[in-house]
Formats: structure tokens, C-alpha cells, sequence
């Protein structure tokens, strides 16, 4: 997890948009730094679920909006493979519906 964590930090610090609302306890660039902290060393199928589950539970609640969904497809989608990409974007896209 190391990479992911390093790569989110330079985009967080670089300004990435709709990644820091400073409310709820912070935006989701900060809940997915936390969450791939947690699961640091533990399987990627466990990380990714806790993610998927985190942002299905904001956006239930109301604190995740599509915009924040697409700035971290964005962020991520550089990182990935196309099939890796697809798949995220059918995740956002299913997210987005709720």
C-alpha cells in the first residue's frame, strides 16, 4: 500500500478538487488514505471492499456527492490498467446511483 499512499498524498497536496470538505470527518480523499492505512499489509480484495462499502455508506448518507466519485476516478484511473480502469468506472457508475 505504500505506492497508493504516497501517490494519493502528492495528489492530495497538489490540489486535488472535491477531496478535502473539512466536514464529515473529511473529504474522500482523506477517508480512502485512512482506510488503505488500515488494510496496509492485508489483501487488495479487503481493501478495495472496505472502500466500496465506505463510499456506499457516505453516499446513503449524503456525504459523498458524484462529483467527489469522479475526482476519484480521476485521481486513481492514472495508476491502473485498462481493465483495472473499466472496472472502476463501472464501481463509480453504480455508486453514483444510490
Amino acid at each position: 500500500m505504500e505506492d497508493f499512499n504516497s501517490y494519493a498524498k502528492n495528489f492530495g497536496s497538489s490540489g486535488g478538487a472535491g477531496f478535502s470538505d473539512g466536514k464529515n470527518g473529511g473529504g474522500l480523499f482523506e477517508t480512502v488514505s485512512r482506510i488503505a492505512k488500515q488494510f496496509d499489509g492485508k489483501g487488495t480484495d479487503e481493501l478495495l471492499r472496505a472502500i466500496y462499502d465506505e463510499a456506499k455508506s457516505r453516499k446513503k448518507a449524503g456525504t459523498l456527492t458524484n462529483a467527489e466519485i469522479d475526482g476519484f476516478v480521476a485521481m486513481l484511473s492514472p495508476a491502473l490498467d485498462s481493465k483495472k480502469r473499466r472496472y472502476l468506472q463501472k464501481i463509480a457508475e453504480d455508486l453514483k446511483k444510490i
